[in-house]
């Protein structure tokens, strides 16, 4: 009887979560993946929304700024399973003639935390549904919807990572927006936003990167750039006031993304004085073209032949 146990422990902790077919609903295809094999009793593990999207096709993020719409999933789920809102990764800038909008193509992996009651039965599968919405969009946008659906075994324990997608899951949350070690400030100055913003993120080479997503459509005006300014201890970002700030009562914070080359955070700016370490030091430097750069190279080398000339009559 021991030996039986033994070897059922084992078969079930060998389970993986079982996909279902990709659901194509024309130009992406859509299914849910695990980060783990299996789940505990009473724990927790990430399942995804993946999207395969067509070349030249795009969805959006939470805010899918001038344009689109956002990416939904409605779960269906046992009782006593819950599943968290998405987890969004740093968005791609989209210009489309005069708009801007937020979001992904080619391949993007939306996480939510799914919890397992404590009920859950080792050696038993649970059938995890869904309903996603897209809006996809080329030089035309298209409504998609699908039906999704994963059997995931639950164990005695968590299961190890999925070979397929546990480590891929991981680098989704590893570089998914998060609060960091930053202070931000909202100031409205000569009709534009100054967004300043300190701390060590703030400081390093990619601040000249830096580039703020807004929780809200109607902060700020998407298509307007983002000129930065370096601080001492951080930087500043001209901001264009969206319909938001247009009414009798202009929002006391904003809320959103602010991406600074290879690392996002979310921050919370609210209305106040300008953090003044964060200006001051001017825009970053324009990068040099390869013209430029040649230039350089030109005169620094007539410089030295000249030296050496001088250095040989001597």
């Amino acid at each position: 009887m021991m030996l039986a146990a033994a070897l059922a422990g084992l078969a079930v902790a060998s389970a993986s979560a079982v996909l279902a077919a990709p659901v194509n609903t024309g130009h992406l295809q859509a299914e849910l993946v695990a980060q783990n094999t299996a789940i505990a009793p009473g724990a927790a593990i990430h399942v995804a929304l993946r999207q395969k999207i067509e070349p030249g096709w795009h969805t959006y993020w939470r805010n899918p700024g001038d344009s689109g719409q956002a990416t939904t999933l409605a779960w269906t789920l046992p009782a006593g399973w819950r599943a968290g809102e998405l987890i969004w990764p740093t968005p791609q800038r989209m210009r489309t003639g005069p708009l801007m909008d937020y979001g992904y193509s080619g391949e993007v992996l939306l996480p939510v935390t799914l919890a397992a009651p404590a009920s859950a039965r080792p050696g038993q599968t649970v059938a995890l549904k869904a309903h996603a919405e897209f809006l996809v969009c080329k030089d035309i946008c298209v409504p998609a919807d699908a039906d999704l659906s994963l059997a995931l075994p639950v164990a005695a324990k968590i299961g190890p990572a999925d070979p397929a997608w546990g480590a891929r899951i991981a680098g989704v949350l590893a570089d998914a927006p998060r609060p960091g070690p930053l202070k931000a400030a909202m100031t409205l100055q000569g009709g534009v936003i100054k967004l300043s913003v300190t701390g060590a993120p703030a400081t390093g080479p990619g601040r000249d990167q830096a580039y703020f997503f807004p929780y809200d459509s109607a902060a700020i005006d998407h298509a307007q750039p983002q000129p930065v300014e370096r601080g001492r201890a951080g930087l500043t970002l001209t901001l264009t006031p969206g319909s938001a700030f247009k009414t009798g009562k202009p929002p006391a914070s904003l809320t959103g993304v602010l991406s600074l080359g290879a690392r996002a955070y979310e921050i919370t700016a609210r209305a106040g004085p300008q953090l003044v370490v964060a200006a001051g030091l001017g825009p970053p430097a324009a990068p040099q073209g390869p013209g430029e750069r040649a230039g350089r190279l030109g005169v620094a080398m007539a410089f030295a032949f000249l030296g050496g000339l001088i250095l040989n009559l001597m």
